[in-house]
């Protein structure tokens, strides 16, 4: 286990003495003024408790050396996001699993790339019209993760994290922004369908760029001119785009700014609660509120996944922490989408037993323990995770792509 859990587990030890401590203060002082008028004292108890906690907001975003924003470069990356060009097939673009309407998510269980047709919901699979080569194709295993804030992946402390070094996917098996964003271009049923195979996909996908008079033009005014259509650029434009996608001003943010108005009573209980009984900060905690540490939760294989029993990193059934920023705008949860809401994670893991019979109790996670959460706690719970939201964000959608071909793909 990671040194970061355990300060995670002395925090919520040492915020749960202070309550007590509080408390005990309160019921003392009473008793030795009973024959006084008290003050009048407009504070809130509950903000005096929570200035106990190290909570922090998100900081500037960081961008790695080698490749610096610039606003010319994230609106390439826009149009490279949101063009089917990158698709093998040509029916579908990045922006098919992360639309800005759906949390820069595609608001299903298990995403549907590949020939497909529609979007969110309402999208089904091997609907799109292709005759593929290699016949139908499944599902894309793992949840779609946002990509808003994906910009601060690692980010466990206001002391910075290093943007080349950021962990990416459920399994962190991709480093930074432009190491996750060749990985989909590649996959069958994410983006390539059968067009060519998986070790040809981003010299193919440079090769189109090349072909067309106005990606040359625009990569050229980005990168300089002279064989600017690379693989190395591609992905620098890409990344630069998704580092663009910010979200921090939720009523939380607001609150660790000072508004101690931000948040009601229930969201501020739920916070002390997320900090203290429910033990959520343990593993939830920092700025993006993750450790981007692997846990087995014992979540239920989804019946669809082409690839269940999906058995995580090292084959133990561990899954990387996931941010809670914005969750009420990506559901459905969890790496395999088999959680519908908030408030059922919270009360799967207020239950702290397995669903999943390939995760036995000595696999699970530390934590995963039956937490004694009241109702009303639930909610509170609940009412916290939910003002972690902030929908001011960048949803822009080009008019057009430099390919000429349906902006998204087929979506309609």
């Amino acid at each position: 286990m990671k040194i970061v859990y355990t300060k995670g587990l002395k925090r919520s030890v040492k915020f749960s003495l202070f309550l007590l401590s509080f408390f005990t203060l309160i019921f003392v002082s009473s008793c030795e003024k009973d024959c006084e008028e008290p003050p009048v004292d407009n504070s809130d108890p509950l903000d005096e408790m929570i200035s106990l906690l190290d909570l922090q907001a998100l900081p500037e975003v960081s961008h790695p050396a080698n490749n610096p924003t610039s606003p010319e470069k994230v609106e390439l990356g826009r149009l490279l996001f949101w063009d089917p060009i990158i698709g093998g097939e040509k029916d579908m673009a990045c922006v098919v699993c992360h639309h800005p309407g759906l949390g820069y998510g595609d608001g299903i269980d298990l995403p549907i790339g590949v020939n497909g047709s529609g979007l969110g919901i309402e999208r089904t699979e091997n609907t799109g019209g292709l005759d593929l080569v290699n016949g139908p194709i499944g599902r894309v295993p793992r949840n779609a993760p946002t990509i808003i804030n994906a910009a601060f992946n690692g980010l466990t402390s206001s002391n910075g994290y290093d943007p080349s070094a950021s962990p990416m996917f459920w399994d962190s098996r991709a480093d930074a922004l432009e190491g996750q964003c060749v990985g989909p271009p590649g996959s069958r049923s994410e983006m390539r369908g059968d067009a060519y195979a998986e070790e040809d996909a981003m010299d193919s996908i440079a090769l189109r760029l090349n072909a067309i008079p106005e990606y040359v033009q625009l990569f050229e005014s980005v990168f300089g001119a002279g064989n600017a259509v690379t693989v190395e650029n591609y992905t620098f434009a890409i990344s630069a785009f998704e580092r663009s996608i910010v979200s921090d001003n939720s009523p939380f943010d607001q609150y660790v700014e000072g508004d101690l108005s931000a948040l009601n009573s229930d969201e501020k209980n739920g916070l002390i609660l997320f900090y203290g009984k429910a033990r959520c900060s343990n593993c939830h905690y920092g700025p993006m509120f993750s450790d981007y540490d692997f846990h087995a939760l014992g979540i239920p294989e989804n019946p669809i996944n082409p690839n269940a029993p999906d058995m995580g990193v090292d084959d133990e059934y561990k899954f990387r922490t996931p941010t809670l920023r914005n969750a009420t705008l990506t559901g459905p949860y969890m790496h395999n989408g088999m959680m519908e809401s908030i408030k059922d994670i919270v009360e799967y893991m207020n239950a702290g037993v397995s669903a999943n019979e390939n995760v036995t109790e000595d696999m699970l996670a530390t934590d995963m323990e039956p937490l004694g959460l009241t109702e009303n706690e639930i909610d509170q719970l609940v009412a916290f995770i939910e003002s972690l939201t902030d929908e001011n964000f960048d949803t822009g959608v080009p008019e057009s792509v430099p390919s000429g071909l349906p902006v998204g793909g087929n979506i309609d």
